[in-house]
């Protein structure tokens, strides 16, 4: 399952109706597999509602993604996928936009997974990119470059 998580009701329905047109009528027909693969997707207003659903299957343990090394939390991704791979672990990994996850949103994070880094310093990347690389790493067939 996949959550967007947005307090503003119109972003909300931007997204819901997005979705909705590759689900129903022309978009659906056009491209099948994209509105298969936006059945996963619930857009929410809060975080916290976000977390009491997912902990109604079950206690999740909370990852958060940062640009930023965090020692005291970080988790690599050769133990992220030993986790994700444990059918009996809830999981739920947190992207932020823009200026990341909030402090306080890292606080509630049980661990941080290790900052993407290239070859300079920089590793602020887009979150679509940041996403794709972090899902490769953790659930990809080789796993990724890892620590």
């Amino acid at each position: 399952m996949c959550y967007i998580v947005t307090p503003l009701l119109k972003q909300r329905m931007i997204m819901e109706r997005l979705i909705e047109h590759w689900r129903y009528g022309y978009g659906a027909d056009y491209n099948p597999l994209r509105g298969a693969a936006l059945n996963t997707i619930t857009t929410r207003e809060s975080l916290d509602i976000v977390i009491d659903e997912v902990k109604g299957k079950g206690n999740p343990l909370i990852i958060g993604t940062s640009s930023k090394s965090r020692p005291h939390k970080q988790i690599g991704f050769r133990d992220m996928r030993k986790i994700v791979h444990d059918k009996n672990q809830q999981v739920l990994i947190l992207f932020g936009t823009g200026w990341g996850l909030t402090d306080e949103t890292i606080g509630l994070c049980d661990r941080v997974l290790e900052p993407i880094f290239g070859q300079g310093e920089y590793n602020h990347l887009s979150l679509r990119v940041a996403i794709g690389i972090i899902l490769d790493r953790i659930l990809g067939e080789r796993g990724g470059k890892d620590e």
